[in-house]
């Protein structure tokens, strides 16, 4: 730590990109819950179909129809979810982690900066004010920027340990913008 500067060179691997993905859409974004919500109104219409059995010709059938629907088109949305996840980090070569950026925080007016990986980009400058979130796991900090966009910080990459990364955070963004959810 450089007087109130924290530098982390951020290096991703596949099981960083993963979790991070894993953890932005179905937990924060919590897109979970439509598949979830499909299901059980699909079984819950072939629990109606099933009481029907004897009384109106096809309803055994129909109600193995809707639990079929029910529980295969959400096994599907899981199931491109991860794959997509997996094509992506092989995509990205993250096989072996990549050096992407590196963040440096400061307690000062300088704010958040990004500074790319050479060739990838150009440098970026973020106010804390105008941070979004941050969001600690349990080997990693999550760093919205905005609502879609986020740094990745993992444990062990910064110039200091993860705990004083985390007090700065917290020191520069409101409390109802920084979530622990390590447990």
């Amino acid at each position: 730590m450089n007087g109130n500067t924290i530098t982390i060179k951020t290096k991703v691997n596949k099981k960083i990109f993963r979790d991070f993905a894993v953890f932005d859409t179905l937990i924060r974004q919590k897109r979970w819950r439509a598949p979830l919500f499909f299901a059980c109104m699909m079984l819950v219409f072939a629990a109606i179909c099933f009481t029907q059995t004897g009384r109106i010709e096809g309803a055994p059938l129909l109600g193995g129809v809707l639990a079929g629907v029910g529980i295969l088109l959400p096994a599907a949305y899981f199931f491109s979810f991860y794959s997509s996840i997996q094509a992506e980090s092989r995509k990205q070569k993250l096989i072996v982690p990549q050096h992407v950026y590196t963040v440096t925080l400061s307690a000062c007016q300088e704010g958040i900066i990004m500074t790319p990986a050479a060739g990838k980009g150009s440098r970026h400058r973020i106010c804390w004010e105008n941070a979004h979130a941050a969001y600690r796991v349990k080997d990693c900090i999550y760093l919205f920027i905005s609502p879609r966009q986020a740094f990745l910080l993992p444990d062990g990459q910064a110039d200091v340990p993860q705990d004083e990364v985390w007090k700065m955070i917290t020191e520069m963004l409101p409390g109802e913008k920084c979530y622990d959810r390590r447990h």
